[in-house]
């Protein structure tokens, strides 16, 4: 569904929906909702590790709802207690228009009509600052901006990583005004106290593999479909090789990659777009490559070796750009798998950790590792449960 498209569903929905605001708005029900469409698995991100968290320190004083695109999927949540319904149905209709709280890594927030006496939490779902989004890209127009518009209207707090997110995303793309919780994600909050042991294990296992395995974790970004890279993954696990360890190549496209051309060669290659948590995956890996993607964010706080292998860049910046100069991220840039293996090679721990640091401070990281309590918190405060 195009922008045009949405901008009137929301006129025609806001309509549809005046009966249910006779409903009265249940103090005590939050009700989670991650990104739909593409490939994933909506139990995950911040509103995964959030949710666990009340779970753990708030259990029972809560209403816990999950709105997902297949309820079948997550009989696990309905096992724990929780309310299950299936987006965009007339049973989630009441669920969404009566719940007190609505946290959202950004769906629903640019196009359903919440009401005024509703909170609701956008906790975003990039960290840093690095690929423009819709409405900054060199195709926006007044759809574009008017969707933005909408969706500052309904969010309550945002949820910041850093004070250039804070600027440039929320301030800047999204037209928001509103209040902004700098505390860091939700998701990050284990990264950050470098608490990765279990999460790395629970990957090992899942793939067989022993834990004195490395793996090297290939996780490219959404780009048009017109776009073609090409990886010799047994060449370069040849390079990692050197060390003597044993490594494994494995491989995760970005959710909305319908169509996308990733020409990854190689035999011993472990895919990983099934899986359902992003963080447990970066815990895991020993080294991370990757391009445009924000989860050089969250990766960088592990200080472990990153490379950005582009070898669409400039036609990237044409078509989507930067808010962050790619020249001023903190990990090597590679237009060549060449030039990627010659990186590796020549890798240095102590000044990679040096340019990182400076990184964090360059965009004014706000990362606590406490951002579900903060949160909780909040919640707790919004709807005067104690």
């Amino acid at each position: 569904m195009g922008v045009f498209l949405k901008t009137m569903f929301f006129y025609v929905l806001k309509l549809l929906l005046v009966p249910l605001r006779i409903l009265p708005v249940k103090k005590n029900r939050i009700l989670f909702t991650g990104l739909t469409g593409g490939k994933t698995n909506e139990y995950s991100c911040n509103l995964k590790y959030l949710c666990e968290y009340l779970e753990e320190k708030e259990p029972g004083r809560f209403e816990i709802c999950w709105a997902v695109s297949e309820p079948e999927n997550y009989r696990f949540l309905q096992e724990k207690g929780y309310k299950v319904v299936k987006h965009f149905t007339l049973g989630s209709f009441p669920v969404l228009m009566t719940a007190k709280v609505i946290v959202s890594n950004g769906a629903y927030a640019p196009w359903f009509p919440f009401r005024k006496s509703q909170y609701f939490i956008n906790t975003w779902h990039g960290g840093g600052a690095y690929k423009k989004i819709e409405n900054n890209k060199p195709d926006a127009n007044w759809f574009t901006r008017k969707r933005a518009q909408i969706c500052a209207d309904n969010i309550s707090l945002f949820v910041s990583t850093c004070k250039a997110a804070s600027e440039k995303l929320f301030r800047g793309a999204f037209l928001y005004k509103g209040e902004i919780m700098e505390q860091g994600m939700p998701r990050n909050d284990k990264i950050v106290r470098q608490e990765t042991e279990e999460q790395a294990a629970k990957v090992k296992k899942e793939y067989g593999l022993s834990p004195e395995d490395k793996i090297v974790l290939f996780a490219p970004t959404y780009r048009p479909e017109a776009a073609v890279i090409t990886l010799d993954a047994d060449k370069l696990l040849e390079c990692l090789g050197q060390d003597g360890k044993h490594w494994y190549f494995m491989r995760r496209a970005h959710r909305y990659q319908n169509g996308y051309q990733i020409q990854v060669t190689g035999k011993k290659i472990l895919e990983a777009g099934d899986y359902p948590d992003m963080q447990e995956l970066l815990c895991a890996a020993d080294v991370l490559i990757t391009d445009y993607s924000s989860c050089i964010w969250e990766y960088s706080f592990l200080y472990r070796p990153c490379f950005l292998y582009t070898p669409d860049l400039d036609s990237y910046i044409k078509n989507t750009g930067f808010y962050t100069d790619i020249y001023e991220w903190p990990f090597p840039l590679c237009r060549t798998e060449e030039e990627l293996y010659e990186k590796i090679e020549h890798y240095d721990e102590n000044e990679n950790r040096a340019k990182i640091q400076a990184h964090h401070q360059a965009l004014g990281s706000c990362e606590s590792g406490r951002a579900c309590e903060a949160l909780t918190e909040r919640i707790k405060q919004v709807t005067g449960v104690k």
